[in-house]
């Protein structure tokens, strides 16, 4: 019991100062984070309340089936920050309500009628919900890549593909969790701590600069086009973008090309994906690594990698270093180092 103890101390601290931290000492932070803060907030709460199974006489099958019972809410907590995160002001109190209906239903089923079989209801219905949760959070994802890179040469604070492994670590913590609830035993509280503290650690590592960006559903959901009668000439965009070096600019968007060109978002995207076979964000990247990374690199050596990625419109070293990667399968030191 004192591991437990000592583990639910730390994971009580961890929560509690993040919360803190974003919450009342972070000068500058998104509706997201704002969030996050107060899940964190949350999530201090739901830890310190597990002292109590510290007590002595206190492990027992009544007080843990209520932790169970408790516990079960915390999965809004995921619901809130995936939707959150895909979904920018989703989020509201009515919806929230609407979601809180079923735990507080099994809540009050459990107060009037406390037998087991109501644990193990709920945990079949947390089993399909947290699936369910995954799978629509899945879905927001991978529409949500596309668009940032169909829409964007600047992904750096508003892409999620961090959220896949997020996900994958999550429903790993989870299957501890629901273990440990039914199975109860120090051992397996001990690695649901550490997982669940792992778990957020990585969320904040990823989000802790995340701009969530809100798109027009007409937009996310806009109808793919046939291919042939494009209203752009081929070569017209290629021609422009060289003349104009736009894909200098670090933050250049779909909509402002479709302003140099003087049309609209949807002609330019579905160009790119039918005659050229890019996103706009892999065409940019391309642009830059080609006409200026490649000629700098081999002409002047002694450049730092941080000046050449800057230099050709990239926002980050890393961006440079994945893009650069991909399109020529060698990292630039490497092929800077060859004569």
């Amino acid at each position: 019991m004192n591991i437990s103890a000592f583990m639910i101390g730390l994971s009580t601290a961890f929560f509690a100062g993040f919360s803190l931290h974003i919450l009342f000492w972070r000068k500058q932070r998104t509706r997201f984070q704002h969030v996050l803060g107060w899940i964190m907030a949350v999530w201090a709460l739901w830890c310190l309340k597990d002292i109590v199974i510290t007590f002595p006489g206190m492990y027992t099958t009544k007080v843990l089936n209520w932790i169970f019972i408790i516990d079960a809410w915390s999965a809004l907590t995921y619901t809130v920050f995936v939707f959150e995160a895909v979904w920018p002001e989703w989020v509201t109190v009515r919806r929230l309500g609407m979601q809180s209906v079923p735990f507080a239903v099994c809540t009050l089923l459990y107060l009037v009628w406390p037998v087991q079989e109501i644990i193990y209801a709920e945990s079949v219905f947390l089993w399909f919900y947290a699936w369910t949760i995954v799978i629509i959070g899945w879905v927001k994802v991978r529409r949500r890549i596309r668009y940032v890179h169909e829409n964007f040469s600047n992904i750096d604070s508003i892409d999620v593909a961090w959220l896949k492994p997020v996900f994958v670590f999550a429903i790993i913590s989870q299957l501890a969790w629901l273990f440990t609830s039914l199975y109860a035993t120090v051992v397996g509280d001990i690695v649901y701590y550490v997982s669940a503290v792992l778990l957020w650690l990585m969320v904040l590592h990823y989000s802790w600069d995340f701009c969530p960006i809100i798109t027009e559903r007409e937009e996310e959901r806009k109808p793919v086009r046939k291919k042939g009668g494009l209203p752009i000439a081929e070569g017209t965009l290629e021609k422009v973008m060289e003349e104009q070096r736009l894909y200098l600019n670090k933050d250049l968007t779909l909509a402002d090309l479709a302003l140099a060109l003087n049309t609209n978002r949807t002609y330019i995207s579905n160009y790119l994906s039918q005659v050229r076979g890019q996103t706009f964000y892999d065409y940019v990247n391309q642009l830059r690594i080609e006409r200026v990374c490649l000629p700098m690199l081999k002409e002047h050596p002694e450049y730092t990698l941080d000046y050449v990625a800057m230099a050709s419109g990239f926002a980050s070293i890393s961006t440079f270093r994945r893009a650069f990667v991909k399109l020529t399968g060698h990292t630039p030191r490497q092929l800077s180092s060859n004569p």
